[in-house]
């Protein structure tokens, strides 16, 4: 956990970067020399270098990059020579620290530092002045098989603290986010010997094995299977071999329960009634029982000041209501983990990596509309990659939705279990949505941990564009803002970036603070960046809106890349339009590239959650008529990755 020194540090640092490298007009009049600010600089990363090296690594790296986009040498940036020297420094503390953190056990911190060195051993292979840094201690905690090593560790660990499930579990988080890497092929390159020298190690095999006579004592054939392929040597699992049991609907009913929320009385129409929220659980280990957020919101919610008891209603006996509670929330993905003393008679097991549906597939709910228990509903998935949530995806779905069926487990026709039902439109038939299989394994670990979940981000906003990459429409972080509207995201980590949801996903098992190393086009020349995934605001905008330049969130709502043609410190004013961004805001305007607006207002209205947008516009597109346009746009991005 990063001390509040090293907090400080690296605020200071930022400001001190900032100061010097920002081009906005906000710079002031009288700013000190190149040399004295060097030195200033010098001195806070010789302190951070320590403290937090992954920080100074990405602070570093950022200006080896602006040399390099200038064609100047690394040692020509404002911290001259001593650039190279710290860097060095720091990449020697990364190993030092992963070393420390495998003697006190920490894994979470290893972890952490692998990940840092993966992304920094890709950054350096650019670079022949660089490439000497990079020591064979420092390739072997950047190897899969270290992180393997690390991801059988920790699920061990789970397993004896809190059991199967979530032991299995945090397995399955480790191999979502790095199928690719974990082919014994990969992990051959770096021999269980060569990692003795830092870890104690065990053959993968074993733990696998070990794994499948676990997956056999809880009846999870379709994780034994799993296991078993693992530990034959085959990383990648077909779904085709997924079993079940031929009477699967019946335990599936009697594994779901209906969740209650006494919120005590509301007044309507001058009258006090009883306020009640309805919702579906279904086990997934003894006591405990996976439903929506939104269902038990008012049990977490700081905001909410009224009265609220949570209790369940067993599925074979709904006359009775147990006092349970929340254990872990996780409200981007409207998912929480509740606990209570009654047991359902039958268990949920989520599926091993690889579980997928397509759109047309047959699929049943089990759940409570209305509080009619044990309803069992079908439908077939309608589409797929629905970006209605702000961190993933859903699946649209025709099954019948209605209040209470929040929180409902989906299943395939063979019983497997494929996702949750979390939203429905009221006003449209046959539109309603689920969660898929693959995010709530991603979430599970973490809302074991009795908290909410924060998905931490890189802090770039994106939009969708018109070819294979995603295009940067904005980067939230005020001191590096190393990429601007327009810059098309190619690769993270050195994996290929499809859209914004996969992004995301990927991101979703890269722990918090770990370095990632990016890859960018900006008009056909390359982009690079290590940066930390930091960025902990989630889909709020309104943490940036004192933090950046407001320029920066217009043009991430905007879709669009602006130059102020009256430089000011303030947001306003004549913008001449220098990209737009297609299926963004200003394109549907019919905005293009030279167009002029007129920007009268532009105001976050904190209170309704919007902010709001009012200018003037003469485009090529509409004939130059100026037109009057105000637009509002919410302070939740699900955009942000």
């Amino acid at each position: 956990m990063k001390t509040r020194q090293a907090a400080i540090l690296v605020l200071f640092l930022s400001l001190s970067i900032a100061a010097i490298l920002s081009s906005c007009s906000s710079l002031p009049e009288n700013e000190p020399n190149a040399n004295s600010t060097g030195d200033s600089i010098i001195s806070h990363l010789d302190l951070l270098v320590d403290t937090d090296p992954e920080q100074c690594i990405a602070v570093i790296s950022n200006l080896f990059e602006q040399q390099r986009e200038k064609n100047q040498s690394f040692d020509n940036s404002i911290i001259g020579e001593k650039g190279i020297v710290l860097f060095r420094k720091a990449v020697e503390n990364i190993g030092f620290l992963f070393k420390k953190a495998i003697a006190s056990q920490d894994i979470l911190t290893a972890r952490r530092l692998s990940f840092s060195a993966d992304a920094l051993v890709q950054y350096v292979s650019f670079y022949d002045s660089l490439g000497e840094i990079v020591s064979e201690e420092l390739s072997m905690i950047a190897s899969p098989a270290m992180r393997l090593q690390l991801a059988l560790w920790e699920a061990e660990n789970k397993f004896k603290e809190h059991g199967y499930v979530i032991g299995k579990a945090t397995l399955s988080k480790a191999h979502l986010g790095e199928q690719e890497e974990y082919s014994f092929n990969k992990i051959e390159d770096f021999s269980i010997e060569n990692l003795k020298s830092l870890i104690e190690t065990r053959d993968p095999k074993e733990y696998f094995i070990t794994w499948a006579e676990r997956a056999k004592e809880n009846n999870d054939v379709n994780a034994e299977a799993w296991f078993e392929s693992l530990s034959s040597g085959q990383m990648s699992y077909s779904p085709s071999i997924l079993v079940s049991d031929q009477d699967w609907l019946a335990d599936a009913v009697s594994s779901v329960v209906t969740v209650y929320v006494d919120r005590g009385f509301k007044v309507e129409g001058g009258y006090s009634v009883p306020d009640r929220v309805l919702g579906t659980a279904f086990q997934i280990s003894e006591g405990l029982y996976l439903t929506n957020y939104h269902v038990v919101q008012s049990e977490i919610d700081p905001t909410y000041k009224g009265y609220s008891r949570i209790s369940i209603r067993p599925s074979d006996n709904p006359q009775i209501r147990v006092p349970s509670k929340v254990l872990g929330w996780d409200e981007e993905l409207d998912l929480a983990l509740i606990q209570s003393a009654e047991h359902a008679r039958s268990t949920v097991m989520l599926p091993p990596p690889g579980m997928r549906f397509h759109a047309g597939d047959r699929v049943f709910a089990v759940g409570s509309p209305i509080g009619l228990e044990n309803s069992i509903t079908a439908g077939v998935v309608s589409s797929l990659s629905r970006k209605i949530i702000s961190f993933g995806e859903a699946a649209q779905i025709d099954v019948p939705v209605n209040q209470g069926n929040s929180g409902s487990p989906l299943f395939s026709e063979n019983g497997v279990l494929v996702g949750m039902v979390f939203a429905g439109l009221p006003s449209f038939q046959n539109i309603n949505f689920a969660l898929p299989v693959q995010w709530i394994s991603l979430s599970l670990p973490d809302l074991f941990e009795r908290k909410e979940v924060i998905h931490a981000r890189l802090g770039l906003m994106m939009g969708k564009g018109s070819g294979q990459s995603p295009l940067v429409l904005a980067d939230l972080d005020p001191s590096l803002s190393a990429f601007i509207a327009g810059d098309t995201l190619t690769s993270i980590n050195g994996k290929l970036t499809k859209d914004i949801a996969s992004i995301q996903f990927q991101l979703a098992s890269v722990p918090k603070g770990a370095l990632c190393f990016l890859e960018a086009q900006r008009d056909f020349k390359p982009v690079r960046r290590l940066r930390q995934i930091s960025h902990t605001d989630g889909a709020s905008l309104i943490p940036a809106w004192d933090r950046i330049h407001k320029n920066s969130i217009l043009e991430g709502l905007f879709g669009a890349r602006l130059t102020q043609l009256k430089e000011s410190t303030k947001v306003g004013g004549l913008y001449s339009i220098q990209w737009v961004c297609p299926a963004e805001p200003a394109d549907e305007i019919g905005l293009s590239e030279n167009d002029v607006i007129t920007v009268y207002k532009f105001r976050l209205d904190e209170k309704n959650k919007v902010f709001i947008l009012e200018f003037s516009a003469k485009s090529r597109l509409s004939g130059y008529f100026e037109r009057t346009i105000h637009l509002e746009f919410s302070t939740e991005s699900a955009t942000i990755i």
